[in-house]
């Protein structure tokens, strides 16, 4: 057994200083009377017995605080399902550059570190190369060594000048040659390979079956590179050399995945996902140490019952009794089991596991972070329920509640509602984040009312344009049956004047002719011509559809009028 916090057993010399003192009655200098008045106990047995409950219950105390673990060696063989990768990093000068920060070399570092927190059951292979390569570590799942080896690797561990990446990919062959995958899996992290031996590197992974995986580290824009001197590199013309990360090895990945950095990890996941899905998976055993185990909360246990003993007047072997008999009794003296349990796995963000150990704690504040944790899930419905059923707080807290419960309006779209509570918060305390919330859900707020004005108006313009086309519509209809009705009254009056001129024909053949009187030779007499109704009426409708200045006069039906001319 150890302790994790062994500078807390100092406490012990306060102890001993407070029993010392109570002995030589000199305590009065110490604490006030209030104090201990309250250290007197009541009634509850004897002052010496009292007094030796306080002293065992704060040594538990301390040694809680001190936390005792217990270091078990014990390992046991667990089945794991595992990949071999080999990880080839660039050291050639090139890598030096810093348009990523601090440089290439140090951010490629990184992301191998990143990747391999999440591939832990992964065994990793490293070879560092520039114009030659070299193994730095061989097959390990011992990550924290393969980082010690990493963290040491600089531009200068090889002499040679250059990237030759065919080196690289022979010495990942040889590595493999340790085992029997028939998939081989290579990491290349590096700024590019300047588009030089791309048909070769292609052939050769092909021919030996190597999935290539890049992780291209750099800028396309690129930036200069130092001389170490104080100066920087220039080639043999004399120009400065500006170097920039190439991406040619994206199109001859044989089955692979590309990444490009500059400077964000945020894609890396996409990567690693690809890694894993394309790798030759194996079963294998593997030892894993049970590691250490926590005893802190045995003697905090034994130190809260006797300080039970100590404050209340309650006969001991009573109590013993209720421990037995109700064994929930107990339970809310174990929360801090549960509050532990909790608090780590929402730093782990396993926010349902935190959800369930909150939900066990009878608290205002852990029914808080209950909702807080049902809000990282997404479960905002449920979050609200309980945030609104919680009891105010003290000013800070209650905040807090108000701010969250704002946000979780936010999330559910309900953007009065939200407003609402940050204002409510605002007015407790002066907050920043809360302002900058309050405002951008005023800003949607007048967004989405503008919208539903211009919704509204265009959907009135559409009615609108719309009556006006049934109307337009309805016109042409009516116009077109007053014509067709004006073609048929038309097709009978002509029919109807065929037939009248016909009759008349008949009776003008049946008279017999008459002499017409002789015109006199000197001055010759106009006669005026006779028009029928029918023709009458045909010649009223052709008026009709024509403007005049003078309008014709109109004839009155069932009258035999005589036009002239």
């Amino acid at each position: 057994m150890s302790f994790v916090y062994p500078w807390f057993l100092l406490l012990f010399v306060l102890l001993a200083f407070f029993y010392v003192a109570k002995k030589s009655s000199k305590l009065e200098q110490v604490f006030s009377k209030e104090m201990l008045a309250k250290l007197q106990l009541g009634s509850f047995g004897n002052q010496n017995l009292k007094s030796w409950l306080l002293i065992l219950a704060f040594s538990f105390m301390i040694i809680a605080l001190a936390r005792p673990v217990f270091i078990s060696d014990e390992k046991k063989e667990v089945n794991v399902e595992s990949f071999n990768f080999v990880i080839a990093l660039d050291i050639s000068k090139s890598m030096e550059a810093n348009d990523v920060f601090p440089n290439r070399l140090e951010f490629a570092k990184k992301a191998i570190f990143e990747l391999m927190s999440k591939t832990s059951e992964a065994n990793i292979a490293v070879i560092a190369y520039a114009d030659d390569a070299f193994l730095v570590s061989p097959f390990s799942n011992d990550f924290e060594s393969i980082k010690f080896l990493l963290s040491n690797l600089d531009t200068s561990s090889l002499l040679s000048r250059g990237s030759q990446i065919l080196s690289a990919l022979k010495a990942s062959t040889r590595v493999f040659e340790s085992t029997n995958d028939k998939k081989k899996s290579l990491l290349l992290v590096s700024d590019g390979a300047d588009g030089r031996d791309l048909k070769e590197i292609e052939e050769y992974i092909e021919k030996h079956n190597i999935t290539l995986y890049v992780l291209a580290i750099g800028t396309k824009k690129g930036t200069t590179l130092s001389d170490g001197r104080g100066g920087l590199i220039k080639d043999k013309s004399g120009n400065i050399v500006i170097s920039k990360r190439d991406d040619s090895l994206a199109k001859i990945l044989n089955g692979g995945a590309f990444l490009g950095l500059s400077g964000d990890l945020s894609k890396l996941d996409w990567l690693v996902g690809e890694i894993k899905s394309g790798a030759d998976k194996k079963e294998v055993k593997r030892d894993r140490f049970e590691g250490a185990k926590e005893l802190f909360y045995y003697p905090l246990s034994l130190s809260l019952v006797l300080l039970f003993f100590a404050f209340f007047s309650i006969r001991a072997p009573f109590f013993l009794v209720l421990l037995f008999v109700q064994v929930d009794t107990h339970a809310g003296i174990f929360d801090f089991i549960d509050i532990y349990n909790a608090k780590k796995s929402y730093e782990n963000k396993d926010y349902e596991k935190a959800e369930q150990s909150f939900g066990r704690i009878e608290s205002q504040s852990a029914r808080f972070n209950q909702a807080n944790s049902l809000y990282k899930q997404e479960k905002y419905e449920k979050a609200l329920e309980i945030y609104k059923s919680l009891d105010e707080f003290s000013q800070n807290k209650e905040h807090k509640r108000l701010h969250n419960i704002g946000n979780t309006y936010a999330k559910l779209g309900k953007i009065d509602e939200a407003i609402k509570s940050y204002k409510e918060a605002l007015e407790i305390q002066d907050d920043e984040d809360t302002k900058a919330n309050l405002k951008l859900m005023q800003k949607i707020k007048k967004e989405k009312k503008e919208q539903k004005k211009e919704d509204s108006e265009k959907k009135e313009d559409s009615e609108k344009k719309e009556d006006s086309e049934k109307k337009e519509e309805g016109e042409k209809k009516e116009e077109g049956e007053k014509k067709e009705d004006g073609e048929k009254k038309e097709d009978g009056e002509k029919k109807e004047d065929k037939k009248q001129d016909g009759k008349k024909s008949d009776d003008e053949k049946k008279k017999p002719k008459k002499e017409e009187p002789k015109k006199s030779e000197g001055k010759p007499e106009d006669e005026p011509k006779k028009m029928s109704e029918a023709e009458a009426r045909k010649w009223e409708k052709r008026m009709n559809e024509k403007e005049f200045k003078t309008k014709p006069m109109k004839l009155k039906k069932g009258e035999q009028n005589e036009i002239t001319w």
